[in-house]
């Protein structure tokens, strides 16, 4: 192909139109750029779809109305502290920085704020400051409800005004494949569709194309320590575009940071996959709702404080548990409970149904009957619960020290829930440097290519925890940076 041919020339090409692609795209068309956005879904929004769209920014106008005094510096200091200096600094700085003029632009563009928002929220280790920020209707930690698509629908009718107005040209079902590159130069992309391959030149290339929580090979690759891939992320997260990038010698790091997200229940055995949305067992904080049971891992023994506030606690105790797996053992009553059932999707109609199909879940009559579908250890296990129950009869776990004791295990039937730490996103990615150009193995920027969103890897942004709207909030404001500024 003719670099030179106007209808493969253009002034920016976006590949994946997620969150940051959109925002890179629309930014850029409406000043005047000649776009060209590849998205190898058949649908625009990747995991806007999927989020629950909660977006943290220190020193917005929604804080200010709400009397909350904040600033990106606090914002900063507090991602650090969390995430014990773990992420890249620069990047961090830079999204901090960006954080509250994205969800002021959001703001002025109608976007319709949950009321209560922004607050504190559990999900992970919490901010000290009410700083998250999510759309009215949208998942607000209660009863699992519907991902968040409050930011699609105010993004959308950009994306349509610029695809009309001729600045933006949209190739869907197109995936691409490799980057083009002469010595240290990016000038195009070679992208597919249905086998054909089509040949792209702009002057800036930005890679907007997602994590890699869907692709087992890679993760075991770049995650070597981490057990079998549980996953619920999108489908099109493979990372496509940092293995493309990595071909042409862009630097990958922090796949040593990875951590997972806890409660995710593999309805078929072995099919690596869970699904947040539709089956989700609430282990995570304590917070939302109280635990009525005890977790066992495979030796059929406790492992911490189910009653623990703090997930980042839960999440290192989890991933040092063999396969970070674990048994949730619980009775009857426990099931019974008005405090609201462990699984927040389904009825305990829906839960005794599953439990009939004995995959993920299980019911016995005796605790014998248990530890044998299980495969957990009778005698260990039995020994596990009768600890535990002299513990709520003396009101003192001496074990952990857990302080809510309301239910013994002792009236039959009973139950295990298997649940697994799950990848929800992925923690590696392309290294850049301040400006977001993405640099090789020696840390020099390879020209003209730059990357937004996850395919700069949650550990760029929060290092080896979870920092509340550390990866949705970042990948707008990168992608919109990127299309006012390129």
């Amino acid at each position: 192909m003719n670099p030179t041919n106007p209808q493969n020339n253009f002034d920016l090409i976006v590949v994946g139109a997620g969150s940051a692609g959109m925002c890179c795209a629309i930014r850029a068309a409406q000043r005047g750029l000649r776009i060209l956005a590849i998205e190898k879904d058949s649908i625009i929004g990747g995991t806007l779809h999927l989020t629950a769209g909660h977006m943290s920014a220190g020193g917005t106008k929604r804080q200010a109305e709400k009397g909350i005094i904040d600033s990106p510096e606090n914002h900063y200091n507090e991602i650090m502290e969390i995430s014990e200096n773990t992420p890249d600094p620069a990047v961090v700085r830079l999204a901090t920085q960006l954080a509250p003029h994205t969800i002021d632009w959001l703001q002025d563009l109608g976007f319709e704020f949950e009321p209560a928002t922004p607050t504190i929220i559990y999900g992970h280790a919490p901010y000290k400051i009410p700083r998250t920020h999510w759309g009215a209707g949208d998942y607000a930690g209660g009863k699992i409800k519907t991902a968040g698509i409050s930011i699609l629908k105010v993004l959308l009718p950009l994306w349509e005004e610029c695809v009309a107005s001729g600045n933006l040209t949209v190739l869907l079902n197109h995936k691409m494949v490799s980057l083009l590159k002469t010595s240290n130069t990016v000038i195009g992309v070679e992208a597919e569709s249905e086998d054909i391959q089509k040949t792209f030149f702009a002057k800036n290339i930005v890679l907007t194309t997602g994590g890699y929580a869907s692709n087992p090979e890679f993760f075991k690759e770049v995650t070597p320590d981490a057990p079998r891939l549980i996953s619920s992320a999108r489908h099109t997260s493979t990372g496509d575009g940092i293995i493309a990038a990595r071909a042409i010698g862009a630097k990958f790091r922090g796949g040593n940071l990875h951590n997972s997200t806890l409660g995710g229940i593999e309805t078929e055995p072995n099919s690596g996959r869970t699904d947040f949305w539709s089956s989700w067992a609430r282990v995570s904080n304590s917070v939302d709702r109280k635990p009525r049971e005890i977790y066992v891992n495979e030796q059929s023994v406790r492992f911490m404080d189910e009653n623990e506030p703090n997930p980042d606690v839960r999440e290192k105790a989890v991933h040092q548990q063999p396969a970070r797996r674990f048994w949730l053992i619980f009775d009857e009553k426990a099931l019974n409970d008005e405090g609201g059932n462990i699984i927040p999707q389904w009825t305990i109609e829906r839960t005794l149904e599953e439990a009939q199909r004995e995959k993920a879940i299980w019911k016995t009559d005796s605790i014998e009957e248990l530890a044998n579908k299980t495969g957990l250890d009778f005698e260990v296990l039995k020994q596990t619960i009768s600890t535990y129950n002299q513990a709520v009869d003396n009101h003192v776990d001496d074990a952990f020290g857990r302080t809510y004791l309301k239910h013994k295990i002792s009236e039959a039937p009973f139950y295990a829930i298997l649940t697994y730490a799950y990848s929800l996103i992925s923690f590696g990615g392309l290294a850049v440097n301040e400006n977001l150009e993405v640099v090789d193995e020696q840390n020099q920027p390879i020209k003209n290519l730059y990357a937004a969103g996850e395919i700069l890897g949650a550990g760029a942004t929060s290092g080896r925890a979870f920092c509340g709207g550390m990866l949705i909030t970042p990948a707008l404001s990168f992608g919109k940076y990127l299309g006012e500024t390129l």
